[in-house]
C-alpha cells in the first residue's frame, strides 16, 4: 500500500525500454527465445482503478461527478481492450493477480482510506449544494475503448471530488473471468502484491502496478512498470536493419529495484526503506546515509519485523494461515469470488481467531443519512450465519462473532453483526424465495436486470416502513427504475441508487457463498439454501446487475417497457405485502420533508404514530397464512 517518501526520489531511476512492437516481421526488436522480457505480471486491483482513471478523464467535463463514472460495462470492456492492445504488442500477459485477503496488520490504513473518501465525500455533497447544476443533458453513450490506451494518471479534477465507483474492482474481475484471460486470474488467499513479486522473482517478467511496495519486495531479475504511466500510443522507430520499414513500438519506463540498489551503493532497497519508515528521513541522501549506521538491539528487531512483511514466501504464510485441505479449497473453489467474499471465508476458514471481520465496501451515498448498506443488513446477517455454520471448524477456531466496519454518521465503526440461529436460516431463505419467485411469475418475460431492480426496490420500501421511516416517493422510485433524471440525478436519488446497489450485491453475496460451499465442501445443503443458490444461478453479474441511467433506459426501449406500466406493479405488489390497514400509495406520497431517518433520531408523535402503525402491521402480516410465510426476515432479527 505504499511507503511513505519513498516513491518521489526513486522515479527518476525508472529505465525506458522498449516493451512491444506491432511491426509485422520485425527482427529488431523480436525477443530472443524463453525471453521473459515481454512476461506480464498484473496487481489485479491496481488494473482496474487505472482502467477507471483513464476512462474518466475521457468524460465531459460539464457532467457532474456520479455522472462521469463509467459504467461497468465500460470499465470491463476497456480492461480487455487494454490487455488485447499489450498483446498486440507481442507481450505475454502470464498472471492477473487479485487480492483475496488482506492481514489484520492493515487494519489502520485500510480505515483510514474509508475515513479519507467519506470525507471527499462530504465536502463534495456539501459543495454540491449551492451548486447551480448544468442545464445540458448528455446521452451517457460508452467511451470508444481505445480512450483506455493513453496514460490516466487520476487528478481530483478528473473525479470532481468524488471517490471512484464502489465496485470497480469485482466488476473487472467478473469481465475477466467470463473472457480469454479466466484461466490466468485468479483471487488469492493473500495480497495481490506479494502473488506479483513472487511470480517476477521465480520467473521474471514485468509487474503493472501501482503498488509503490514494490521497490521493496525481492523482484529478482524481474521489473516493475507503474500501471498510470503505461502509455499503448505508437511511436514510429526506424529499423536500422530494413531503413525503408518504421517499426510501430512502444516504450516503458521501468523499475528493477536490483539494479536501482547497486546505483545507490545499498544492500537493498528494503535497507533504504526501512530508513524512511523508521527514521523519517527526508531526502534520500539521508536515508542511504542511514543504512551504513549500525543498529542497536531494538532497531534490529524492528527490522526483521519489516522484513518479515516483505520477505515472506505465500506459500510459508498461506500454510502458517490454513489447513491443507482449505488451502486447496480456496485455490481450487475461490478463484473467482468478489475479494470481499473471499476474505470472509477466509477468515472463516483460517486457524486463528473466532472473529471475521468484513470492511463494507464504500457507497457514492448522501452521507447526511443512515448508510444505505443498511437496507441489506437482513440478507448479509443471512449469509454471515450460513457461513459460520457450514464453513468453521470447530476443532480448530470456530467463528462465533462476525464484525463489519460499518459508516455511522461521519465515522467508521466496527459492529457486530446480528447471527441467526439455525433454525431460522432456512426460514429466511424461505422468505426470500417466495419474493424472488412473486418477482419471476409477475415479470415472466422480462430479463433479470429488470427482474432484480424491481426485487431490489421491493425490499428498499418495505425495509423503510419495517424501520418506520417514510419510503422512497413514487416519483424516486420510478426515476430509480427507469434512469429517467431530468436533467441530473438529486442526492435522494443517489441514496437510493446506492440502497439499491447494497441489496443487489448481498444478493450476490449470497449466490457466491452457497456456490462455494456447494463446490468446495461438497456437501449437500438444505432444500431451501439448495433452492435459493439454484434461482441465484441468474443474477447477473456487475454490468448486468447494476447497470447506468443510459443502459437502463436503453433496456426498456428494448424490451418495449413502459415505466408507469412498472411502477403501478410494482406498486400493486407492495401494497399486497402491507396489507389493507395501509395505503402505500399515500405512504409514498409522502412529502420528502417529513422523512424521518435513523441517522437523525427524534421522538416527534408523528413518529411514534409511525412505530404504533408499523407493530400493527407486523402484527397482522404475523397472522397472515398467504405464500406460506408468517412474519419477515427483518423479524428474525430482532
Amino acid at each position: 500500500m505504499g511507503i511513505p517518501g519513498l516513491s518521489k526520489p526513486l522515479r527518476p531511476y525508472a529505465v525506458s525500454t522498449t516493451a512491444g512492437c506491432k511491426t509485422p516481421r520485425c527482427e529488431e526488436h523480436k525477443p530472443a527465445h524463453s525471453d521473459s522480457s515481454r512476461d506480464i505480471i498484473i496487481d489485479g486491483p491496481s488494473f482496474a482503478y487505472s482502467i477507471y482513471h483513464r476512462l474518466i478523464i475521457q468524460k465531459p467535463e460539464w457532467l457532474t461527478a456520479v455522472e462521469a463514472m463509467p459504467s461497468y460495462e465500460e470499465l470491463g470492456q476497456g480492461a480487455i481492450a487494454f490487455l488485447n492492445e499489450l498483446e498486440d504488442y507481442g507481450l505475454k500477459v502470464k498472471h492477473i493477480y487479485f487480492d483475496g485477503y488482506l492481514p489484520p496488520n492493515k487494519r489502520d490504513t485500510r480505515l483510514d482510506r474509508l475515513q479519507r473518501s467519506l470525507q471527499r465525500l462530504s465536502s463534495h455533497h456539501a459543495v454540491s449544494q449551492k451548486l447551480q447544476p448544468c442545464k445540458r443533458r448528455w446521452d451517457g453513450k460508452p467511451l470508444p475503448t481505445s480512450v483506455v490506451f493513453p496514460s490516466g494518471s487520476p487528478t481530483q479534477a478528473a473525479f470532481r471530488g468524488l471517490p471512484p465507483a464502489t465496485f470497480v474492482v469485482p466488476a473487472v474481475l467478473d469481465t475477466l473471468g467470463a473472457s480469454k484471460y479466466a484461466a490466468i486470474t485468479a483471487v488469492v488467499p493473500g495480497e495481490a502484491e506479494v502473488y506479483c513479486a513472487t511470480a517476477a522473482r521465480h520467473n521474471g517478467g514485468i509487474i503493472l502496478s501501482n503498488d509503490s511496495d514494490l521497490f521493496v519486495h525481492d523482484l529478482g531479475n524481474g521489473a516493475f512498470v507503474y500501471l498510470d504511466s503505461v502509455e499503448l500510443r505508437t511511436s514510429e522507430f526506424k529499423d536500422q536493419i530494413c531503413n525503408s520499414k518504421n517499426c510501430k513500438i512502444f516504450r516503458l519506463e521501468m523499475f528493477r529495484p536490483r539494479d536501482i540498489a547497486q546505483r545507490l551503493g545499498v544492500k537493498n532497497l528494503q535497507e533504504l526503506a526501512f530508513q524512511f519508515i523508521r527514521r523519517h528521513s527526508s531526502t534520500l541522501s539521508e536515508a542511504i546515509k542511514a543504512t551504513k549506521d549500525q543498529r542497536d538491539r531494538e532497531e534490529e528487531l524492528a527490522y526483521e519485523r519489516f522484513l518479515h512483511e516483505y520477505d515472506t514466501e505465500p506459500s510459508v504464510s498461506e500454510h502458517q494461515q490454513f489447513s491443507p485441505q482449505a488451502l486447496a479449497r480456496l485455490h481450487t473453489h475461490a478463484r473467482f469470488l468478489d475479494p470481499r467474499i473471499s476474505e470472509l471465508i477466509c477468515q472463516i476458514e483460517s486457524n486463528d481467531s473466532d472473529t471475521a471481520e468484513v470492511y463494507l465496501l464504500f457507497l457514492i451515498e448522501d452521507p447526511t443519512r443512515s448508510s444505505a448498506w443498511s437496507a441489506s443488513s437482513s440478507h448479509r446477517s443471512f449469509i454471515y450465519s450460513v457461513c459460520a455454520l457450514y464453513l468453521s471448524n470447530p476443532t480448530i477456531q470456530p467463528k462465533t462473532t462476525i464484525k463489519e466496519c460499518q459508516r455511522r454518521g461521519l465515522d467508521f465503526v466496527m459492529h457486530p453483526t446480528p447471527m441467526l440461529p439455525p433454525s431460522s436460516l432456512l426460514s429466511f431463505a424461505h422468505h426470500l424465495l417466495t419474493h424472488l419467485h412473486l418477482f419471476t411469475s409477475t415479470f415472466p418475460s422480462f430479463p433479470p436486470t429488470l427482474i432484480y431492480r424491481l426485487y431490489a426496490l421491493f425490499h428498499i420500501s418495505l425495509y423503510h416502513l419495517s424501520a418506520s421511516k417514510a419510503p422512497p416517493t413514487l416519483t424516486v422510485l420510478q426515476r430509480a427504475l427507469t434512469g429517467a433524471y431530468t436533467p441530473h440525478p438529486t442526492w435522494e436519488d443517489i441514496h437510493l441508487s446506492a440502497q439499491i446497489q447494497a441489496v443487489l450485491y448481498a444478493l450476490r453475496m449470497i449466490k457466491q457463498v452457497l456456490r462455494y460451499i456447494a463446490s468446495a465442501m461438497e456437501m449437500p445443503l438444505p432444500g431451501e439454501l439448495e433452492e435459493l443458490g439454484d434461482v441465484l444461478r441468474d443474477l447477473p453479474g456487475l454490468a448486468g446487475m447494476m447497470p447506468s441511467s443510459w443502459e437502463v433506459r436503453e433496456l426498456l426501449e428494448g424490451e418495449g417497457v413502459d415505466g408507469e406500466d412498472l411502477m403501478e406493479k410494482l406498486g400493486a405488489l407492495l401494497q399486497e405485502e402491507v396489507g389493507d390497514e395501509e395505503d402505500f400509495s399515500q405512504v409514498v406520497k409522502e412529502n420528502v420533508s417529513t422523512r424521518v431517518d435513523a441517522a437523525a433520531p427524534t421522538s416527534t408523535p408523528a413518529k411514534k404514530k409511525k412505530r404504533k402503525k408499523a407493530k400493527n402491521r407486523e402484527m397482522k402480516k404475523g397472522e397472515r397464512k398467504d405464500r406460506g410465510v408468517q412474519g419477515n426476515m427483518f423479524q428474525m432479527l430482532a
